[in-house]
């Protein structure tokens, strides 16, 4: 049986981004003296991913949600990331409906069946775009619009499953609150 977490979308969508983004990322800052750039990019999309798991596995609503905060931070850091070294080599945004994206979308994200994770190659391939094109800036531009979109869906996703772990916490109370109630419950029943 599959852990909970690998059936929240947040953690499919950070995993694909994390995938990517660790196969892109030496390729974007090739340079030794890149390096530092290289690793902060790789932790932060490290970071979303583990958190979500980390997160999930919570008891404690508050550290549930605590977790899931940091998991948003630091997609927004890899996203600000992106966001530099699209506009330093002119690459333009695309729009969210644009049928690359869905495409991409479709084949990493809505197929169980399909094993492959994202790589450089295998999503210019899909593309129709020779495999090589990674160091090009039109492959980058693919490769980078994907990561992109990856980490704007990551966070709207973790915004969703925060308002649900607060609504529930606001409504259920949190762990170490209900915990008490079933002491005090307990003490009650066995002491009158």
């Amino acid at each position: 049986m599959e852990p909970g977490y690998k059936l929240l979308a947040s953690y499919q969508v950070s995993r694909v981004a994390f995938e990517l983004g660790w196969d892109f990322v030496p390729h974007l800052y090739p340079a030794y003296e890149d390096r530092r750039q290289r690793d902060q990019i790789k932790q932060a999309l490290r970071s979303l991913k583990q958190n979500i798991v980390e997160g999930s596995a919570d008891r404690s609503l508050s550290s549930k949600l605590k977790l899931y905060d940091v998991a948003k931070a630091s997609g927004a850091e890899a996203r600000e990331d992106v966001e530099d070294a699209m506009r330093r080599k002119g690459i333009a945004k695309w729009p969210k409906n644009d049928p690359r994206l869905q495409r991409l979308q479709r084949v990493f994200e809505s197929n169980p069946s399909f094993p492959l994770f994202p790589s450089c190659p295998s999503i210019l391939k899909i593309l129709g775009r020779n495999e090589k094109e990674v160091e090009g800036l039109e492959g980058q531009e693919i490769i980078l619009n994907y990561l992109l979109d990856l980490l704007i869906r990551s966070g709207y996703l973790l915004d969703q499953q925060i308002r649900a772990v607060e609504q529930k916490h606001q409504t259920e109370g949190g762990y170490r609150e209900n915990l008490l109630k079933r002491r005090l419950e307990y003490r009650q029943q066995h002491h009158t």
